[in-house]
């Protein structure tokens, strides 16, 4: 096989392939393999109408996807990367595998060692209880959002679109500004945030913006496959009480569609205050992801 690094003028491309996404997980979104294609240093080539990603994880360990295609079994697109990772001596290794998928790789190959790491686990809601926020269990949401729009009269929700898109992209720079971490997902993260508005044409992303008194105090931005909204982008001024609340539920209301059952607001990084904010919207499945090598 011969791999071509991935860049973002390969997005229509490989965009046939990601049509479908059954298992629910971000990494099997365009979105998704597109904003981390640099920190995975993400490689593709399609074979026999099949298309394979190899990435390198931090560790420098290389991985691939679950290959992505229907003219090929499973077994001859594993089979095809045991071949090519013999032929450049490493590991055979698949990364981002759903429990689905492991199932069935478990049956092809027995003696394949599977683990899994909680800081990658999606969380998924169903779309209905993040627009509703339905119930005792959700007391606390609905409170910050009273207080927000207490305290907040003017505020408004809009879409991204030429209108307000240069407001948007000083709203993130600023964030990125004054919110800096040491991790290198969160780094990245932001630069490709940059990029996707940049260029929502091509991502064929959507995105809103919370506002007060014309001001940007908020912004997300997400694609639908399926029945699931993906949240990939998700940024608040927390100075606006409530404003993260504000933000997810009205980020909702807009976008689920008809048909849209379940929304994913992606992993938490291992970030502990992250963690504690998508546990508290009572997530209706983590979704793991496993790392498998198959000998």
């Amino acid at each position: 096989m011969d791999f071509t690094i991935l860049g973002l003028e390969h997005i229509d491309l490989l965009r046939p392939y990601f049509v479908k996404n059954l298992c629910r997980i971000c990494d099997c979104t365009i979105g998704g393999t597109l904003i981390w294609r640099d920190l995975f240093k993400t490689e593709f080539a399609i074979v026999d109408e099949t298309l394979y990603l190899k990435v390198e994880y931090l560790t420098g360990d290389i991985a691939f996807t679950p290959p992505r295609g229907e003219a090929c079994t499973e077994e001859e697109t594993y089979e095809r990367i045991i071949n090519y990772c013999h032929d450049i001596g490493c590991v055979p290794r698949l990364c981002a595998v759903s429990p689905h998928r492991l199932d069935k790789l478990l049956e092809l190959y027995p003696n394949a060692k599977a683990r899994t790491d909680r800081t990658w686990s999606d969380y998924l809601y169903a779309s209905d209880d993040i627009v509703n926020l339905p119930g005792r269990k959700y007391s606390g949401q609905r409170n910050h959002i009273n207080r927000f729009i207490r305290e907040n009269p003017n505020w408004a929700f809009e879409t991204i679109d030429g209108s307000n898109l240069s407001q948007v992209r000083r709203f993130f720079e600023g964030y990125m500004k004054e919110h800096i971490k040491d991790y290198p997902a969160y780094d990245e993260g932001n630069i490709k945030t940059l990029e996707v508005l940049d260029n929502m044409q091509q991502y064929r992303m959507f995105g809103a913006a919370l506002k007060v008194e014309d001001q940007v105090v908020g912004a997300a931005l997400g694609e639908t496959i399926g029945d699931t909204l993906f949240v990939h982008i998700e940024k608040s001024n927390t100075e606006f009480a409530g404003s993260y609340p504000m933000l997810v539920n009205q980020f909702a209301k807009k976008f689920v569609s008809e048909g849209v059952t379940h929304i994913n607001r992606e992993e938490d990084d291992g970030v502990e205050g992250l963690r504690i904010s998508k546990l508290s919207y009572h997530p209706s499945e983590l979704l793991d992801k496993y790392v498998v090598e198959l000998e």
